[in-house]
This record gives C-alpha cells, structure tokens and sequence, in this order.
C-alpha cells in the first residue's frame, strides 16, 4: 500500500467530490452561458458554489474570479493590480512562489525583496521603512503559508503597516484553507489566491479574490464571463468540485488539524532521535503542521525521493511545479542555506488521509535508508 506525504502538492480526491459526481444526472453539465433550460441549469450551479466559496471567505460572490489554477490567479492579480490601481511599486518575499516571482520578474517596475528573519519571517519595520521610502502606489505580495516551509505570516500586521502607507496587498493563500481562519485574512487583504486540488479538489481549478470588483481587468479576451474579467467556458465539473471540496475541507478543518498536529508531533519526535544533524527549516517559528521540509547535509535529494518512493513512500524536493529546474530551492537559498544543504532538502506534506502508523513507517524507512547511504550522524 502506498503512503502520499505531498498533500502540498496536490491532495488526492475527497470522497465528497466523488460522491458529488456519482450519479449519472450530476455529469449533465452544459455551456452556462447558453440561453436554453440546460445551460441556465448549469449557471445556477456555478452560482450555487461561488456562493458557498463567498459564504466561507465572507465576501461578496462577484469577489470571486474563477481561474484555471492557482497559477493563473496569482498572475491575473498582479497584473489586475498593475492594470486597475497603477501600481508603480512591488514589494515581495523571495520565499514566494514562483507563479508570484515569475510574474513579477517579467514586469518593467520598481521591485523590492522586503528583508526577513532567518525563518523566513517578514520584517516588519523593513516593510515599515520601505514603504515610508517609496512613491506611488505600492502592491506587496506575501504568501501565508510557505508551500515548502509551512512558515506562517503575520498576514494582520503586514495589513496594518500597508494601511498606515495606503499599499495594496495581495496574499498567496493556496496553502491554508483548512488550516487557518482564511476570512480572518482575507478582510484586511486587497487581493487573495487558492487552488482546488491543494484541498481535495480537482486540478485545472483555482480562484482569485478581488477587493475591489468594480474595477474590470482581464487577461483572455473573447467572452464576458466571470464578470466580464476572464473570458472562456467555465470550468464547470472543476468549480463544482472545489466548491464541494472546500465545504468538505473547511468542515472538518478542526478535526483535520488535531490529526495533522499529532502527525507533525510525531515526525518531528522521529527525526530527533535519528539524528540532531538533520535540519528543520522554521521550527522554531509560527510554522503550520501539515509543511515541513528536512534536510540532510551531504546527500542528495533526489536519492532519498527515490529510496522512499522504492519503499513506497511519495515525497518531493520542494515545490511540484519547481522540479525541473536546476539548482534547488529558491526557498532554502532565501534563508541563506548553502548549496550542500538545498541539494540535500526533502519536503514532507501532511494532509486528510494520512495515519501516525504511516509516519512510524516513515522514520523507519529514512532511519534505514540513512544507515545505507553513509549519512553523518
């Protein structure tokens, strides 16, 4: 039997998303931009949802904007910021994820890497005195929930310090539905992304969060849908099941994150006693339990994936859409780490269906494949 420690990744399909589409008469789904019966049945399912999803993040519906990943939404609210509040400034994390990195980068603007703690923790008198510094309007971006450290940010203070400057603020919070009391954040930020699939849902769905939903921007041109903000067919079957999958998420969030703290307990617990060389990346910081990464300094990541996956464990290196590229985590080098620790850094992501059995097997599988690899203890 296989065990799947990359929930942070992708979580595999909740058995309510299942059930939502188990019946021949729930797969009768049309355009919902037709006029006829089918197709305005179809629209008031979409309807349906995105009120469920506005009722849980406490907005309005027409807040809400329909994507097809979490990538594509946090590029179309950069560039909405840039287009409808003429932002002239950005200021960001470099721990961020590359979908917020890339997108920035691309951009000809005045960018600025805010300073951090040596948790990856932002610095709120740098953001405090960076934006004291600047002229024109200012977007930060900061992730809540490190998709490869789990670090948690002060997202209500963040807010309070853009306030004082009169910034904008976009937070990536793909990584917390479940976890935190997202509509806490979400009051105080301008701009918000998520992803389906990270909470049980299927891929090819994400949602942007927009404040401001007078104001029109939209990247894909040839249809009014979404408000007139993203044009093409909706994604029906994926809105359908992330609206489920959120509603299944949130619901048992409380009992969810006792597991994944008893599960993060004992990972934890398991590590020390193997060996006090093994680094945890923001274990002394507010850190969420479902992320952490490990690293052993001197071997190979790509050695220890492949030795737990041989023993039928899934782990990863860090971010899924980051594998590919060459020199390890942008994540790990941000918090200064050297290249015999990035290159030696795996990431363990907890998630709805994982058991304490599952991590007892899990040390028992490193603590071997540690042994067999020469590892300094």
């Amino acid at each position: 039997m296989r065990i799947y420690f990359d929930h942070a990744a992708s979580s595999p399909l909740r058995k309510e998303v299942l059930e939502a589409f188990s019946s021949e008469n729930s797969l009768n789904l049309y355009n919902p931009s037709s006029v006829h019966f089918e197709g305005q049945k179809t629209r008031a399912k979409i309807n349906d949802i995105r009120d469920v999803i506005s009722g849980f993040l406490e907005c309005n519906s027409e807040n809400i904007v329909f994507t097809s990943s979490g990538t594509e939404s946090c590029n179309y609210v950069i560039n909405s910021a840039l287009y409808t509040a003429e932002i002239e400034n950005i200021v960001y994390l470099p721990t961020e994820h590359s979908a917020v990195l890339d997108t920035i980068s691309s951009k000809s603007i005045n960018r600025i890497s805010c300073k951090m703690d040596k948790h990856g923790k932002i610095d709120l008198l740098s953001l405090d005195s960076t934006l004291a510094s600047l002229s024109g309007k200012t977007l930060v971006c900061v992730m809540l929930v490190n998709n490869e450290t789990g670090l948690i940010q002060p997202i209500l203070d963040i807010a309070s310090v853009c306030e004082k400057h009169g910034a904008l603020l976009f937070s990536d919070m793909i990584q917390a539905i479940g976890k935190l009391n997202i509509a806490e954040y979400i009051r105080v930020c301008d701009y918000a992304t998520f992803a389906a699939h990270k909470i049980g849902g299927l891929q090819g769905t994400g949602l942007a969060y927009l404040k401001d939903q007078k104001k029109v921007y939209k990247d894909l041109y040839g249809g009014e849908q979404e408000f007139g903000r993203r044009a093409g067919t909706e994604n029906v079957t994926g809105i359908i099941a992330f609206g489920t999958a959120m509603e299944a998420c949130i619901g048992s969030s409380a009992y969810e994150s006792e597991c994944v703290a008893l599960l993060h307990e004992r990972l934890i617990g398991g590590i020390k006693d193997i060996s006090k060389e093994i680094i945890i990346p923001a274990i002394n910081s507010d850190k969420e339990n479902s992320i952490t990464t490990l690293i052993f300094p001197g071997l190979k990541s790509e050695n220890l994936i492949i030795g737990m996956d041989m023993n039928n464990i899934a782990v990863s290196a860090g971010a899924a859409c980051s594998s590919g590229k060459i020199g390890g985590s942008h994540v790990l080098k941000s918090l200064k780490y050297d290249t015999n620790h990035v290159n030696g850094a795996i990431r363990v992501s907890f998630g709805w269906n994982n058991t304490l059995d599952q991590v007892d097997y899990f040390i028992k599988v490193l603590n071997n494949l540690l042994q067999g690899m020469n590892f300094k203890f």
